[in-house]
C-alpha cells in the first residue's frame, strides 16, 4: 500500500520570480509564433508558470507589453545609430556605417524583432504616437547625415534628404520580409551592396 503524502510532504510547484523583462521576452517569442491577437495574458502567464494577477503588478495589458517590446528595440537600435551620427567621420562614411547598422538590425531573426515589423497595427492612442515618434527620431539621424554630406558638397541636393531617408531604410527594411540567415550572402555583404548601389549607382559609364 502506498502511503498518502501529507500536505507538508507533498512536492511542491517550483516558484517563478516575475520580472518586467521576463514577462516581455516570454511575450515576444509568444507573439512572434502566435500573433499577438492570438495571444492572451493567459497564454504568457502559463508559460512563465506563473499568474494572470501576478502578470498585473509588472504590466497594465496586453498592449503594454506590445509598447514595451516596440521600446526595447527601438532603444537597442537607436543608441548605436546616434552615436554613428556624432562620430568625427566623414559624411560618406557615417552613412556606411549607418546602413550597415541598419541592415543588420533588419536581418535580425529574435522574436522581438519578429514583433516589431509586424505587429504595430495593434498599438493605439497614446502609446501608437509614442511609437511613431520614436521611429521619427530614429528616421532623423539618417536624415541628418545625408543633409550633412549635401552641404559639404559630398552628396548631391538635387535629391531631397527626406525622399533620400525614407528610400535608404525602405530597401534596409525589407531585408525583414526576406532575409535567412546562412543563405548566399551575409547581412553586411548585403549591406555593402546597399552601399555601392548609393554611391556608384547599377548604370556602366558610357563607353566612348
Amino acid at each position: 500500500m502506498v502511503r498518502k503524502l501529507e500536505p507538508e510532504e507533498a512536492p511542491r510547484k517550483k516558484r517563478v520570480r516575475l520580472t518586467q523583462k521576463a514577462i516581455v521576452e516570454t511575450a515576444a517569442e509568444l507573439f512572434a509564433r502566435q500573433g499577438f491577437g492570438a495571444t492572451s495574458l493567459d497564454d504568457i502567464a502559463e508559460q512563465l508558470g506563473a499568474t494572470k494577477g501576478a502578470l498585473y503588478y509588472h504590466v497594465k495589458n496586453k498592449e503594454e507589453i506590445l509598447r514595451l517590446i516596440y521600446l526595447m528595440v527601438l532603444n537597442a537600435s537607436e543608441e548605436p545609430l546616434s552615436r554613428i551620427a556624432e562620430a568625427p567621420l566623414s559624411p560618406k562614411e557615417k552613412l556606411g556605417q549607418a546602413i550597415r547598422h541598419h541592415t543588420t538590425v533588419a536581418a535580425n531573426r529574435s522574436p522581438a524583432m519578429a514583433v516589431f515589423y509586424r505587429e504595430q497595427q495593434h498599438l493605439s492612442g497614446p502609446f501608437a504616437k509614442e511609437i511613431i515618434t520614436r521611429k521619427k527620431e530614429y528616421e532623423r539621424y539618417f536624415e541628418q547625415i545625408i543633409v550633412e554630406g549635401q552641404e559639404s558638397g559630398l552628396f548631391t541636393k538635387a535629391i531631397d534628404s527626406k525622399i533620400a531617408t525614407f528610400g535608404l531604410l525602405g530597401m534596409c527594411n525589407w531585408l525583414s520580409q526576406w532575409y535567412q540567415a546562412g543563405g548566399q550572402y551575409s547581412s553586411l555583404q548585403i549591406a555593402d551592396m546597399f552601399i555601392a548601389i548609393i554611391e556608384h549607382g547599377l548604370t556602366l559609364p558610357h563607353k566612348l
